[in-house]
């Protein structure tokens, strides 16, 4: 059975490289590294990066739930 996920135990990090910025976003796990790379890349700013990753974080939260309810 996998152990519940809680929210504080995922963030999202955003970096950018170059000149002008591209920014990108990864969801890490405290702790203990994921396992997977879960990650965008792309985005004119930090912010649209941010946003981006923290709807993916939120999609990946659920689909851990997801996997949880179909484990019992």
């Amino acid at each position: 059975m996998l152990d519940r996920p809680q929210t504080y135990q995922y963030f999202v990090v955003t970096s950018a490289r170059g000149r002008p910025p591209i920014w990108t976003w990864k969801i890490q796990r405290r702790g203990e590294p994921l396992g997977i790379k879960v990650s965008g890349t792309d985005f004119k700013t930090e912010s649209a990066a941010k946003l981006a990753g923290e709807k993916a974080l939120v999609a990946f939260l659920a689909g851990l739930a997801e996997e949880e309810r179909n484990a019992v």
